[in-house]
């Protein structure tokens, strides 16, 4: 093979690549609500070091942030601590900045026990937030029990991803 032949395969394979990662999968982010309102990139959920498979969550404000959860629990890691502390500083220093905290469980149990453990979930981060001093009108709270996994597989994995609340900016004014 020679040189430009080699060159061309190389740029075939790395637009390949480009568009697979730009493919939106059934179940991944796309930072929109159902609504019609968009984030405005504020979207980017962004893996930071020292974080498993994921784990989305910074001390950056604003910034949208996944927490995980424990099977069948709805307690607030200690590590995500820092980052709903930076989260709820910035809302309180812009009162006109709204959030969206979804909760969301693995496939697991019914849809109704599933419904209520992801609130339980999203309302575990909202409190912290309004121990914190934020306003109760800055955060809205939806559950969506398994109804959107992030991801589609039935290991124990997956199920990790899918244990989640995800906070979502609406508004950052």
């Amino acid at each position: 093979m020679n040189a430009r032949s080699f060159l061309k395969l190389g740029l075939v394979a790395a637009s390949i690549i480009l568009l697979a990662s730009c493919h939106k999968t059934p179940g991944s982010a796309d930072n929109s609500f159902g609504n019609g309102s968009q984030s405005h990139g504020l979207g980017k959920l962004t893996h930071f070091a020292g974080q498993q498979e994921g784990e989305m969550y910074t001390t950056e404000a604003p910034h949208n942030q996944i927490y995980r959860f424990d099977y069948d629990n709805y307690t607030l890691a200690q590590k995500y601590i820092p980052s709903v502390n930076a989260q709820a500083e910035y809302l309180k220093s812009n009162p006109g900045a709204r959030i969206l905290i979804a909760g969301h469980t693995d496939e697991r149990g019914s849809r109704e026990y599933n419904i209520a453990l992801g609130e339980h979930r999203a309302n575990a981060v909202a409190e912290l937030m309004q121990m914190s001093g934020v306003n109760r009108n800055q955060i809205r709270i939806v559950s969506y029990g398994k109804e959107r996994p992030a991801n589609l597989g039935h290991d124990d994995e997956s199920h990790a991803q899918n244990r989640r609340a995800e906070l979502t900016y609406e508004a950052t004014k």
